[in-house]
């Protein structure tokens, strides 16, 4: 029998990436089309795990943007992804308390002051302010996770990714993922034939990338091999320790979309961390054997499809 898989938020950006890798191998759901749910709302969502009662849950809804879309909104992102982890886990110590969650966590719940992002440093420090409405929740949902397992048994996974990107991402500047962005901006770019493309902040801030779709991959040599799996450091990151700046990222988008302007760095923008490079000692020994696809072959297939799209 296969395994019942529900994704939260199984229409966005990872989501969508997830019923990708998943669509032979599992019984998939996703709670925003295949039946109504919205997860403020509690009842519905402890009505929609009742209903499809999965082997694993993925959440991967949340309210996100871009370093302006969650400064603006912060009030209402902070709210928004407290009260889904909130729901969440209530819903299932009703429901069944033998669902396994798998939690991602974005790299930006690190302290912002931090090189090289290894999982004993994860506490060291505040979150950095341009990113606090976003990444406090996913310190709050790794919380709850372990004070759901210490009372009621609850699993949880949580997966530590870096910044990712690839296909199926939201097309709005102001809620896309930043390499996604860029790459959708560049192609604009080159369509209009612009003198210049301007990239914000000043480029110098390091960043690791995912390709989301292997984002996808790992999650499911998890679910394959869940009992080989079942004790991983809580939490892990996906990490290649392998980071590129901002201003090289804008170079490589350059060459690989064909665009012949001049980048322009608008250094009036935020930065935000100096940093984000995830520590690649923990997944190593775990997962010896996982090839990450590298940047060039993940933004020539993230290029083809937003070719397509705008």
């Amino acid at each position: 029998m296969k395994k019942k898989i529900l994704i939260l938020g199984g229409y966005g950006f990872m989501g969508t990436n997830l019923n990708k890798v998943f669509k032979d191998d599992y019984e998939v759901f996703n709670e925003s089309r295949q039946t109504y749910c919205d997860m403020s709302h509690p009842l519905q969502l402890t009505s929609v795990i009742k209903e499809i009662n999965p082997d694993f849950i993925i959440h991967c809804a949340a309210h996100v943007g871009s370093i302006s879309y969650v400064i603006d909104n912060a009030a209402d992102v902070i709210y928004d992804n407290s009260q889904m982890y909130l729901n969440l886990y209530n819903a299932i110590r009703l429901v069944n308390k033998n669902i396994t969650v798998i939690n991602p966590i974005s790299n930006c719940s690190y302290p912002g002051i931090i090189d090289i992002q290894d999982e004993e440093l994860w506490w060291n420090g505040q979150i950095h302010p341009s990113v606090e409405s976003y990444g406090t929740p996913k310190k709050l949902g790794y919380i709850l996770s372990e004070c759901y397992r210490k009372q009621y048994g609850i699993k949880t996974i949580n997966l530590i990714i870096p910044n990712s990107y690839g296909e199926y991402d939201h097309v709005d500047p102001q809620r896309t993922h930043a390499m996604s962005g860029m790459i959708m901006r560049m192609i604009k770019s080159k369509k209009n034939n612009d003198k210049e493309f301007i990239v914000w902040g000043t480029g110098s801030p390091i960043r690791e990338w995912i390709y989301m779709e292997d984002v996808g991959r790992i999650m499911k040599e998890i679910i394959n091999n869940y009992y080989n799996y079942n004790n991983l450091p809580n939490p892990i990151n996906l990490g290649q320790e392998n980071g590129i700046s901002i201003k090289d990222t804008a170079i490589l988008l350059k060459k690989l979309v064909g665009y012949d302007g001049e980048i322009i760095f608008d250094t009036t923008k935020e930065d935000g961390a100096p940093i984000k490079v995830l520590g690649s000692k923990l997944f190593n020994k775990f997962f010896p054997n996982f090839k990450f696809t590298d940047y060039e072959t993940g933004i020539k297939n993230a290029i083809k499809y937003y070719n397509e799209k705008i």
